[in-house]
């Protein structure tokens, strides 16, 4: 019995960069200077996907006997829409263009221990965004994005990775 589930797993896990290729799942992870991402995509065709996302970051500030904490999280869903090129070598590529829809909430945290004086706030607010980049498939089941998100005022340049089911 023990051989039989041992085949089994070996097998998937031989097989898995095979299946890449055709199943239109992936998920990623991104990091850029202040936050991590990680996303859920499903790739509709070789043009079009939709990814949702979750981002998580925190600040904290402490100077002149006062401190601030900011937490921020972020969800939203966003489509893509992928261009197919190729480098001189044959090497493909895809340069891509996203728009979506973000939920973000700001947490804030203050305090003055020499007035003995603290507080926190909260913001949620919802914001378009845009951005775009270019994707780079090393191997069927292993992808590397480089991009840059603008929501609102903020931009947002950021290195991933990719993989794909």
């Amino acid at each position: 019995m023990n051989r039989i589930l041992a085949a089994g797993i070996l097998f998937i896990v031989m097989s898995a960069p095979a299946f890449a290729a055709y199943t239109p799942l992936y998920a990623g992870f991104q990091l850029d200077n202040t936050s991590g991402t990680a996303f859920l995509g499903y790739r509709i065709d070789k043009t079009y996907a939709v990814e949702a996302f979750g981002t998580g970051s925190k600040t904290s500030i402490d100077q002149a006997n006062a401190t601030s904490d900011t937490k921020i999280a972020q969800a939203g869903i966003a489509a893509l829409f992928m261009f197919p090129m190729k480098l001189t070598g044959g090497s493909p590529y895809f340069l891509f263009a996203k728009a979506g829809y973000a939920r973000i909430t700001k947490k804030v945290t203050y305090s003055f221990p020499t007035v003995a004086f603290s507080g926190s706030y909260s913001n949620t607010e919802n914001q378009a965004f845009f951005g775009g980049g270019a994707q780079y498939d090393f191997y069927p089941s292993l992808n590397g994005r480089v991009g840059v998100d603008i929501v609102d005022r903020d931009r947002s340049v950021y290195l991933g990775i990719i993989f794909r089911f």
